[in-house]
């Protein structure tokens, strides 16, 4: 992985595509260790118990993330790569996006009563599937390829990426259910997935813009131009860069919307580091889909109440 300067502008290649240029298994080394850290939390799990999520139990929590006959949803998006048919939408804002609260709606339906050896079967699946397309030459040829999303388009390799995201969140909202406490590997992966998803974003709407986020368990920045971003690892914080930092936990927290933003800066839980560059990714909340846009949220990026909204609703994190 490469390190940012600690001065000097870095600009993506024409080509780059953040997390999904790396290569397969530079990404699995991020996102496999993640998988195998809340696999092992979830194996400790009271499946009854609460989660952060209003009406959701921990079983709901691991049954989303599984991977159930009928209902697959890497090889979905892989079927979609291989048929090509989200290319020409890549950098179509109204583009058609993935309607993931009717898959989740269906999945729980289906499958919220398995049993316990099930549901941990069904996780252990997901990881084994990233896993497979990971270590197979289709990495290369179909990551870089723009499936649905919640948030429209993005490549394949991205959203596999985004899966980090994914399981930081959730192995915070299972705390409630006796979880332990998610590893730093597990939250830097989610900060990662975070960052490389916005870059992704910034891209897509034709935004030439960089930023950072640090925390103790690990720094990510990414920097876009239209159509192209680069996502790397930090190893300090970049000087003269737009950053958030606090601990990962609690930026995971406030981009998924489990916290309030401004109690959280007042408290100084996160802090921001030139805001004029933060703000210069406002655009997003207008073009991307499946994110709450408008006027009012506009205003209140503007008023740095509403950065918690630009990041959030990454792709399967019910809100």
């Amino acid at each position: 992985m490469a390190a940012v300067p600690h001065s000097a502008p870095i600009a993506p290649s024409d080509d780059e595509l953040g997390l999904a240029s790396w290569e397969p298994g530079d990404l699995a080394g991020v996102v496999l260790p993640a998988w195998d850290d809340f696999l092992a939390l979830a194996a400790e799990l009271d499946l009854d118990g609460p989660s952060r999520l209003k009406g959701w139990r921990a079983r709901d929590v691991c049954v989303h993330l599984g991977s159930w006959p009928g209902s697959r949803s890497f090889l979905r998006m892989r079927d979609e790569a291989e048929r090509d048919e989200a290319a020409a939408d890549w950098t179509e804002h109204r583009a058609p996006t993935f309607d993931q609260d009717a898959h989740n709606d269906a999945v729980l339906e289906a499958r919220g009563r398995a049993p316990r050896e099930d549901v941990l079967a069904a996780l252990h699946e997901s990881r084994a599937e990233v896993a497979a397309f990971l270590g197979s030459d289709e990495a290369s040829v179909l990551g870089g390829r723009p499936v649905r999303s919640v948030l429209g388009p993005l490549p394949l390799s991205t959203l596999v990426g985004a899966g980090a995201y994914e399981l930081a969140v959730h192995a915070l909202d299972l705390a409630p259910a006796g979880a332990r406490a998610p590893s730093a590997t597990l939250l830097s992966a989610g900060v990662a997935a975070l960052v490389d998803t916005t870059g992704a974003l910034a891209a897509r709407c034709e935004i030439s813009a960089g930023a950072a986020c640090l925390s103790p368990e690990g720094g990510w920045a990414f920097a876009a131009v239209p159509g192209a971003w680069t996502t790397l690892e930090l190893p300090s914080m970049p000087q003269g860069w737009a950053a958030v930092e606090g601990r990962a936990a609690d930026l995971l927290d406030a981009s998924a919307g489990r916290r309030a933003v401004p109690p959280m800066l007042a408290r100084r839980d996160l802090r921001l580091h030139h805001v004029t560059g933060l703000l210069a990714l406002a655009p997003i909340v207008e073009a991307v889909p499946g994110l709450p846009g408008g006027t009012a949220l506009s205003a209140a990026i503007r008023n740095v109440r509403g950065l918690s909204r630009l990041l959030r609703r990454l792709p399967g994190v019910p809100g």
